[in-house]
Parts: C-alpha cells; sequence; structure tokens
C-alpha cells in the first residue's frame, strides 16, 4: 500500500468509527457509500479494516439485507430460485437481486483492481473474512434485498466468527433432499459408485468450486463439508432460531408444492418483507414451471449398506413445510 492510501485509510477509519461511537450511522453508511463512487479501492481498505466494527453494527444499520437459500446440491435451490423472481416481480415494491454467492464475489474481486489480492478464496479465508466477503457484495448492490445461493455449511469458530452475520441476514431457507434421491443423482452423473459416495459425504475432504469459476482468474471455494455436517449445521437449532431460518423438506416441495410456495412467502412477511399473497400468482408459477422430478431407479443392496453406515441417523427431515 502506498503511502498515500495509507494517509486515506487512516483518514477514514478514523472518521467512520467516529460517526459508529456517535451513533451516526446513517453518516457511517453513506461514507461507505460514497468511497465506493470515489475509489473502490478505498472502498475495500475500509471494510477490510473495520470489520470489528462492523460485526457489531445494529441490524438497521444496512439499509439492504440478505436472504440465503441454501442446500447441499445446488440443483435443489433452481426452482425456490425461479418461484421467488416470478412472485416478487409481481407482488414486491421494493427491488430484489437473485444470484449465487460465490459467483457475485468472484464478480466483485474481477472488477477491483487490487493486484494484492489472492486469486484462490479457500475456507481458511472464510472463518476470519466471511464478514468482510458479505459486506462487499452489500455495499457493491443497488437492490433492498439481495438472495443469495450457497452450498457452504454453516460454521461458527472460537473468536464469535460465522458464515453468516444477525445484522446482514434477512432470513434464509434451507432445503433438504434426502441422501438415497441425491446418491440416485450422483450415480447417474458420475456412473461411478466411489465418486457418487465421495460427492454425497467428501470423504476427500475437497472444497467446492463451481463450474463456472473452473476458467476463471478468481477462484471462490465453498466449505459444503459432507451431506451430514452441512444438513446439521443449518437445521441447529440455534441456527435457525438466530438467522431466522425455515427449513424445506424437496420431497414436501415436490408433493405439496402450492403449500410450502405460500409459506416461503409468509416467512418472508413474518420478519417484515412487505407483500402480498397472491394465491393467483402461485398456480400460475406452478402451472408453467416443472420442478425436477425423482430420478427413476432404485438403490442397490450395497448402496443402502453404504448409507447405513455412513447417514448420521440423527438427522430428521421435517415434514413442517
Amino acid at each position: 500500500m502506498n503511502l498515500l492510501k495509507k494517509i486515506k485509510l487512516n483518514y477514514n477509519l478514523k472518521l467512520f468509527e467516529e460517526y459508529v461511537s456517535n451513533k451516526e450511522f446513517d453518516l457511517a453508511h453513506s461514507l461507505i457509500l460514497d468511497l465506493k463512487k470515489k475509489d473502490q479501492i478505498d472502498q475495500f481498505l475500509l471494510l477490510k479494516n473495520s470489520q470489528t466494527l462492523l460485526k457489531d453494527l445494529p441490524s438497521d444499520f444496512y439499509k439492504q439485507k440478505i436472504i440465503w437459500t441454501v442446500s447441499y446440491d445446488l440443483l435443489d435451490i433452481s426452482f425456490i430460485n425461479k418461484f421467488l423472481d416470478f412472485y416478487l416481480s409481481r407482488n414486491l415494491n421494493l427491488s430484489f437481486k437473485i444470484g449465487n454467492f460465490a459467483n457475485l464475489l468472484n464478480k466483485y474481486f474481477s472488477d477491483l483492481d487490487a493486484k494484492s489480492q489472492k486469486k484462490d478464496i479457500e475456507f481458511n479465508d472464510f472463518l476470519s473474512l466471511s464478514n468482510l466477503y458479505q459486506n462487499l457484495i452489500l455495499f457493491n448492490n443497488d437492490n433492498d434485498y439481495l438472495f443469495l445461493n450457497s452450498c457452504a455449511s454453516f460454521f461458527e469458530t472460537n473468536k464469535k466468527n460465522y458464515f453468516i452475520y444477525p445484522n446482514t441476514t434477512f432470513c434464509y431457507f434451507y432445503i433438504i433432499n434426502t441422501p438415497e434421491e441425491l446418491l440416485l443423482r450422483y450415480k447417474k452423473k458420475f456412473g461411478s459408485s466411489d465418486a457418487s459416495y465421495n460427492e454425497l459425504f467428501n470423504f476427500s475432504d475437497q472444497q467446492f468450486l463451481n463450474k463456472e469459476q473452473e476458467d476463471l482468474s478468481f477462484k471462490i471455494y465453498e466449505n459444503r463439508k459432507g451431506y451430514n455436517t452441512n444438513v446439521k449445521s443449518w437445521t441447529d437449532e440455534n441456527v435457525m432460531n438466530t438467522f431466522k431460518g425455515k427449513i424445506i423438506s424437496y420431497d414436501k416441495l415436490l408433493n405439496q408444492t402450492e403449500d410450502v410456495l405460500i409459506e416461503i412467502l409468509y416467512h418472508l412477511r413474518q420478519f417484515g418483507m412487505i407483500i402480498d399473497i397472491n394465491i393467483d400468482d402461485v398456480k400460475n408459477f406452478i402451472l408453467n414451471n416443472e420442478l425436477n422430478k425423482k430420478i427413476s431407479g432404485e438403490l442397490s443392496n450395497n448402496d443402502k449398506k453404504f448409507l447405513d453406515k455412513n447417514l448420521d441417523r440423527t438427522i430428521s427431515f421435517p415434514d413442517i413445510i
């Protein structure tokens, strides 16, 4: 960092800290937005060096909010994404955007002219910088609501760092598909039992990379972990209460589609989104859009034994929505 950048950073940090200390949150918020217009590097440096303050700011500091849609397999999110785009474009008077968290973060760093920024962002980076990454996306987004898709597991460190944060999160939806269905899907995709088993339980402990990023200069790896860890992390009662989570059974989405979509809308309304419940729009969407159906076929006896051995049976598959 050159001398001029250091001087500007120290000035902006002092000003930001003063605004926060005096509870002048509108001025603090405007400072971050103004830096984006003047020099995005200066905004990046301020946010990077203000993480402790940002974590503790009140929820109403953030004018925009993140709504998370998460599943072990991103394919299981696609129908809900399409529904939210269809329905909210007709029934929400505020702006919104739906996107993949890792891909949006990749675009941010690709557009940022920061030569010192590392090219591969992995789980160890998220452990300390997840709050920064979400602030970078929020403060470079012009929409009121940002629906972010992810397959990452929730985490909490002993330093009180989290994957997501209460003050930037409006709520989240976690879509659960059964391990039997996912295993059938992966066997069809890979044609190999060993590869399918590893895809489901991640025995190799690989981090997840979206195919869209394979040929890009920046790569954002998500800490998906294995099926057991992923599901338990998001269905934890404390996580659900803190971050206003709603668990969605993919089986119920298939069999009671209208009821589940309406429950999604009520969950958004419950926490303050001003939208009407328009049954005709829900029915119209269902009529013109098809869910990914179950994979035909049955698991072999070896597959069933494999699941019996490796599946955490304390995982429940909620029928509440």
